[in-house]
């Protein structure tokens, strides 16, 4: 394969070139020469290592798990790597399982609350004794509290499992990284990148993933010959929220 220009390995990898420089940044992929003009120069091996990172992305490693087995891999010694990946999966079984216990629990909590609602009294209005809309999971029926927050809006409160959130700020935290600026406007925060079609459909991708899970989140997003702009707004805590992942070195995920 002859020598690849950035945006020529960008088109063969299908990696974004702002997501390469940034793997570029971290040491997981590296040019093997320079044109006289001074552009990187990109071979096979560099292919080859895109699609091993995305294999392993999709296993849910994050790019430090992915720093410390890429170099066994193409140093071809393969038993350093079967035990590194061997102990990686036996984590990740064991991550499973305990998602699924704390998802098995979730759902007879919610159960609860559904046979609560299903035999509590029908109220002509207010909320108020046994109307079941305490929703708390452990009570009994008759309930001894007024629901007096029903008139409140919700609390803003994501939806995924431990496992799965840990695994968004993960995707939050590549995407955002590769951002050429960051601007906060109050709790409003603006990323500004490089304007290509790869980042304009990964960013829709992640807003899209990320309302059906929070959707007291607003989403902006602008596209222009220029730049993709992604627009943050919501609750008081949204900048927060957003700019600790961007800060972040590299989430880091329990097994």
């Amino acid at each position: 394969m002859p020598a690849l220009q950035i945006s020529e390995l960008a088109a063969a990898s299908g990696v974004p070139t702002s997501t390469l420089r940034y793997y570029e940044r971290i040491g997981l992929v590296r040019p093997r020469g320079r044109t006289a003009a001074g552009y990187r120069l990109y071979d096979e091996d560099s292919v080859d290592r895109l699609a091993f990172i995305g294999r392993a992305k999709r296993l849910g490693m994050t790019l430090a798990d992915v720093a410390t087995l890429i170099e066994a891999w193409f140093a071809g010694e393969c038993r350093p790597l079967q035990d590194q990946l061997r102990s990686f999966v036996s984590g990740r079984i064991g991550e499973v399982h305990r998602q699924i216990a704390d998802e098995s629990a979730f759902e007879r909590q919610l159960q609860r609350i559904l046979t609560r609602l299903d035999r509590a009294d029908t109220v002509p209005q207010r909320c108020g004794p046994d109307c079941g809309c305490d929703v708390d999971p452990d009570a009994t029926l008759p309930a001894t509290s007024h629901c007096d927050d029903c008139d409140r809006p919700p609390t803003a409160a994501c939806s995924l499992g431990a496992h799965d959130l840990r695994h968004r700020v993960v995707d939050w935290h590549d995407l955002l990284a590769v951002a050429v600026r960051a601007e906060r406007l109050g709790h409003q925060l603006r990323f500004v990148f490089e304007p290509t079609v790869a980042v304009a459909a990964e960013l829709a991708s992640m807003c899209a993933a990320e309302t059906e899970c929070c959707p007291f989140f607003e989403f902006g997003l602008d596209i222009t010959a220029d730049a993709v702009v992604l627009t943050i707004d919501g609750p008081q805590n949204t900048a927060d929220v957003f700019a600790a992942v961007l800060a972040a070195p590299e989430p880091t995920i329990a097994r």
